[in-house]
């Protein structure tokens, strides 16, 4: 990291003081360094401008991040207890990180999540009914999530949100939607009450 941040100050410094050119030895280095912490060449709109194009090739690099960091961060992704879904939040925060000094803006990052599936990518975009907007993975399968999280809450007797993300291993936001879903669906039923929102498995559903 001091190496880096010693090589940034002088190539800053060499196109301020427009003194010297950036070596090709230099240029290397940099590049080494940017592939290193994520993206090697990431979308800007310098390069596609601000339109359709732009978020089209965005969306195309999306799709590549969960590959690239399968051994880091973007592994969670693909974990099977959280069944392929990530928040949008959170993947805002992996792509910035991902992409160093091209921050990318929330809105453009929807834009470009709203085009995964169309353009036939690995990854989509779904907004919960709550307006929680999540990225999820195509292979997603909506029924076996929804049949874990039933599974589990049997095996407790009762879950808040709170505690079934701390059993599978996700945020809280997330496991509260997941949870809402298997209620919607009729697998689960809820007590909400001052302690606040508790799912129990529907025994009029099984025992009917």
């Amino acid at each position: 990291a001091k190496e880096m941040v010693e090589l940034s100050k002088s190539i800053a410094n060499k196109i301020k003081e427009k003194q010297g050119d950036i070596t090709e030895d230099e240029t290397i280095r940099f590049k080494s360094y940017l592939l290193s912490m994520g993206i090697a060449n990431p979308v800007t709109r310098e390069t596609y401008g601000s339109g359709t194009q732009y978020h089209m090739q965005l969306a195309k690099q999306l799709a590549g991040i969960p590959e690239r960091f399968k051994r880091r961060s973007f592994k969670l992704l693909c974990r099977s207890e959280r069944g392929g879904i990530m928040s949008l939040t959170e993947v805002y925060c992996l792509v910035n990180r991902a992409r160093g000094l091209e921050l990318l803006s929330p809105e453009d990052l929807v834009n470009a999540c709203k085009m995964l599936e169309s353009l036939k990518l690995p990854l989509r975009l779904r907004i919960f009914d709550s307006g929680v907007m999540v990225i999820e993975l195509q292979s997603h399968n909506e029924e076996e999530m929804v049949a874990a999280a039933l599974e589990t809450v049997s095996e407790k007797g009762s879950l808040t949100a709170d505690e079934f993300a701390k059993l599978v291993g996700m945020s809280v936001l997330l496991a509260k939607e997941r949870l809402l879903l298997a209620e919607k669906m009729g697998h689960l039923c809820r007590d909400d009450s001052v302690e606040g929102l508790r799912f129990y498995p529907n025994l009029f559903l099984t025992q009917s």
